[in-house]
């Protein structure tokens, strides 16, 4: 399974993230690139800083997790919450240079953190490992690449 933890992983996420430009469409949903980016690096600050309440239930802490840190892809659609909906209340874009080296400054970071970090939880997921940190951000990331045709 790829994982920011592995290095070649980073440096091939990073190469993408580098190779978005602002005219970049999305071939779905509705935010911009650089909204897109912001929506990166909010959501990969969650494994240090709480910024989004506590949604998680039985469900999705037991059977969800697990179907989506290891087994599915990300969906295309999912609703997000408003607080990491930079169209509504999530952290604003500050420009796509900044943004990008942001969101490339927090996979280094979530990449390289101990094996044995105690992350805080997932809003949804609830108790991650930093290894599940890692793997769901890959595919995380990965996903809103797609999205962009990075």
């Amino acid at each position: 399974m790829k994982s920011i933890r592995d290095e070649n992983c980073r440096t091939e996420l990073i190469g993408r993230i580098n190779n978005l430009t602002t005219d970049a469409k999305p071939a779905w949903g509705k935010m911009s690139v650089e909204q897109m980016l912001s929506h990166l690096v909010q959501s990969h600050e969650m494994p240090f800083a709480s910024s989004v309440p506590d949604t998680s239930n039985w469900m999705s802490r037991n059977v969800i997790k697990t179907l989506v840190v290891y087994l599915l892809p990300v969906p295309k659609g999912v609703p997000t919450p408003a607080e990491l909906n930079q169209q509504e209340k999530g952290r604003p874009p500050q420009g796509i240079d900044m943004d990008k080296a942001m969101a490339i400054e927090w996979i280094n970071k979530l990449g390289t953190i101990p094996a044995d970090h105690d992350c805080l939880a997932h809003p949804f997921f609830g108790k991650l490992s930093a290894k599940q940190w890692a793997l769901l951000a890959h595919k995380h990331i990965d996903h809103h690449l797609r999205q962009f045709g990075a």
